[in-house]
């Protein structure tokens, strides 16, 4: 793969989710990320484009950073279709070409929502807000004060944006050139990385920013307490449990949406009255 083409799948990737839709999901996105390659591939076998074209708009669907190690391995299987002697030959290579679509957009699916939707974008949300805080913005609702210049709350998105799309940048365009060159026994390059860690680690700093902000709050309010406040008290509590409820639900293997759910209806009740 050259770095033109490397580029031109790296560009086009930002369009995969355009096209997406309930029938085959990000069909339309695969086929326009891969059809500069496919064109210049069959461009002396313009007759095998059709079957080609129906093949990459089955369908598809994986996340979208993730996605890259499914170009570049489909890239790479393609050009063995193409260079197939016989039918034989051919219905072998189609045969994995279509395990590496399925198996890879699986596998990709599955580590890229528990690294990017499922800790790190959390993580940088997190980042956002104990930046607001540090930056002594009133996120707590203690007593009025004067507040930071306008700018600074836009730093702390812009913070934010930057961590989340360092690291999705980097898998997209190392994912590339990495899943072109690595074979089946590497999984298409995904072994070349340890996500579990990276996920551990990931989670690890989310724990150490939302500590810090529970600290950094407390200490806040308290410094000016004076009397029994029940509200604060009301709060503290419905906080603890929760979070005491969470451990519970995971080890019981309950799915989270039920807690926020339950959280959301009492967290209303409570504003309520």
């Amino acid at each position: 793969m050259t770095f033109t083409q490397q580029l031109g799948f790296f560009l086009r990737s930002f369009f995969l989710q355009t096209g997406w839709n309930y029938l085959k999901y990000q069909n339309l996105g695969l086929f326009f990320v891969m059809w500069p390659f496919l064109k210049r591939l069959y461009a002396t076998d313009p007759d095998a484009i059709p079957s080609v074209v129906t093949r990459y708009l089955s369908t598809f669907n994986t996340q979208p950073v993730m996605a890259s190690f499914c170009f570049g391995a489909l890239a790479r299987q393609e050009e063995f279709l193409a260079q197939a002697q016989n039918m034989a030959q051919f219905n072998e290579e189609f045969a994995e070409w279509n395990s590496i679509k399925r198996g890879l957009s699986i596998t990709t699916a599955s580590i890229g929502d528990r690294l990017f939707w499922g800790t790190l974008k959390p993580c940088t949300l997190l980042l956002a807000l104990f930046i607001w805080i540090l930056l002594k913005i009133n996120v707590f609702e203690i007593t009025p004060q004067p507040q930071p210049p306008l700018a600074y709350t836009f730093l702390a998105c812009i913070a934010a944006f930057v961590a989340f799309n360092t690291l999705a940048l980097f898998v997209k365009w190392r994912g590339l050139r990495i899943s072109y060159t690595a074979d089946e026994q590497a999984c298409f390059g995904l072994t070349q990385f340890d996500w579990n860690r990276t996920i551990y680690n990931a989670k690890k700093i989310g724990l150490v920013l939302v500590v810090g902000m529970i600290l950094f709050g407390m200490y806040n309010y308290l410094k000016a307490f004076n009397a029994t406040d029940l509200q604060f008290i009301t709060r503290a509590i419905i906080v603890l449990f929760f979070i005491c409820i969470s451990f519970v639900t995971q080890r019981l293997r309950i799915p989270n949406m039920y807690l926020y759910l339950l959280s959301a209806m009492i967290f209303n009740i409570v504003c309520y009255l």
